[in-house]
């Protein structure tokens, strides 16, 4: 089910938070858990399955690891062996094929993979983890267990939760606050504008520049950079901010995992602000088991590499993933290594860190390797100048369009000059998007006034007039 569709708004999200508050405890898990399996296997139900025996095999596993955390660590290793080799069937399976003869021979079948499979696979490794660290907790029933995978904020782009955190708050409802369905509806429409309204934009100047490469001018080169790396921001602190505004509503606490990434100040500080869980889980899954930076520079270099290497291939199964991982690894490293040695003034610090993280999501946005450079290669050529007429005209949401259009015939000159302008208007607005607050921080302290109401508002209504033809969230597709 669309998070982003007039189903889910209008229908599914209200019927869930009043029956959620009206249903005891006994029953209002079995409600969650029943609109989980709804949410998730709304499109492919016999995914169900996939997931339900995941569920099992790591829950019962998770408990044998923790009566006896001694003998914990081979168990650990096996299920997470398992559900690697799940995710590696259904996401990989057609990356390994293209290297052999064997390429097209098959293809995993859909209607079997689990919604959000590299999330909740990497949930259920967490658990088991936590199990063999003492931290899953003791009271962690089968049903705690299964509304957990299942629960709709955090199934189709996560954060990535931790069991023991998250089972406790949804046994049953949390007081009934105000200030609570305040927040959280603010949280939501926020981050649903952003998604629609703003990711919306982004992505048609992405889409247009990406199928063009190779026949822009410099300067829409550039914008198509641009628009991506904005397109996948606003993408995910949407859906991040939706996320942990639904999860309010219901009185449910979520970790941070989105916090103003490109205000980072160095390629670390961004990974310390973006998909904040995942990083989290690579370091305490994959980065302190290896040693950390506990066996010299060299070894911590290795493991720094590895775990961004690893983070690549999560992604997605492509060597542009891969490049893309290598480096964010490769500047990591260079960082550790210059630390102390260099200092740089902060703008320059976080003009340098933008600049590499547009470079990087080049090779992330691109089909192949081939037009990532290709793209890249357009940057050098002579004729800069302004954008030309084509890409900005396919900026606009095609509502927008029709209404430049409108005033295009209407002004004659002056409207020619509005249908190229104003689209354009979106890239310094973009940019000063980005420091504006987190709404998830500002939750923190929400007080509900006139004006945050009205925005909210708008931001709902707007958001639901835009919303065919909008694409599922990016970070849904990993």
């Amino acid at each position: 089910m669309n998070v982003q569709s007039h189903l889910f708004v209008l229908a599914y999200l209200p019927a869930v938070l009043i029956l959620w508050r009206a249903a005891g405890r006994t029953a209002a898990q079995a409600l969650l858990l029943c609109a989980g399996a709804l949410f998730c296997g709304w499109g492919a139900p016999w995914a169900l399955l996939v997931l339900a025996g995941e569920g099992v095999v790591t829950y019962l596993l998770g408990r044998r690891i923790a009566r006896d955390r001694s003998k914990g660590g081979p168990l650990l290793w096996a299920g997470a062996a398992v559900l690697l080799a799940v995710l590696a069937f259904f996401k990989y399976t057609g990356f390994a094929l293209s290297l052999t003869p064997l390429e097209g021979l098959f293809t995993p079948p859909s209607w079997l993979m689990p919604l959000g499979l590299s999330f909740v696979t990497f949930q259920q490794i967490l658990w088991l983890r936590d199990c063999l660290d003492g931290e899953a907790g003791e009271d962690v029933s089968p049903l705690d267990y299964a509304c957990c995978l299942t629960f709709f904020a955090t199934a189709t782009c996560g954060p990535i939760t931790r069991v023991g955190e998250l089972a406790p708050q949804l046994r049953r409802p949390a007081p009934f606050s105000w200030d609570d369905l305040a927040a959280g509806l603010y949280c939501f429409a926020l981050g649903l504008a952003k998604k629609v309204l703003v990711a919306g934009v982004f992505a048609n100047g992405a889409d247009f520049g990406y199928a063009n490469v190779g026949n822009l001018t410099p300067m829409d080169t550039a914008l198509t950079i641009f628009c991506y790396t904005m397109q996948i921001y606003f993408d995910f602190s949407g859906y991040c901010d939706m996320a942990s505004g639904m999860a309010r509503m219901m009185g449910v606490t979520l970790p941070v995992n989105f916090n103003s990434p490109y205000q980072a100040l160095s390629v670390r500080d961004f990974w310390g602000r973006w998909h904040i869980t995942l990083s989290g889980f690579f370091r305490r899954c994959v980065y302190i088991p290896l040693g950390g930076n506990r066996r010299g520079a060299a070894a911590t270099c290795r493991n720094i590499m590895l775990i961004f290497l690893l983070s690549g291939l999560w992604h997605g199964a492509g060597w542009g993933f891969i490049v893309w991982g290598a480096l964010h690894g490769a500047a990591q490293v260079l960082e550790r290594l210059l630390k102390g040695k260099v200092s740089l003034p902060k703008p320059m610090a976080w003009a340098l860190t933008f600049a590499f993280v547009n470079f990087a999501w080049v090779f992330f946005r691109a089909d192949s390797l081939g037009q990532a450079f290709t793209l890249l290669g357009g940057l050098f050529h002579a004729n800069w100048g302004l954008p030309t007429k084509e890409f900005a005209a396919a900026l606009p949401l095609p509502a927008v369009s029709k209404v430049l259009s409108f005033l295009q015939y209407a002004l004659q000159d002056g409207g020619r000059m509005l249908i190229y302008w104003a689209p354009l208007l979106a890239v310094p607005a973009g940019l000063a998007l980005l420091v504006l607050p987190n709404p998830i921080v500002q939750a923190e302290k929400f007080r509900p006034t006139v004006w945050k109401a009205l925005l909210a508002a708008a931001c709902l209504v707007g958001a639901m007039i835009f919303f065919s033809g909008v694409d599922t969230f990016i970070y849904a597709n990993f």
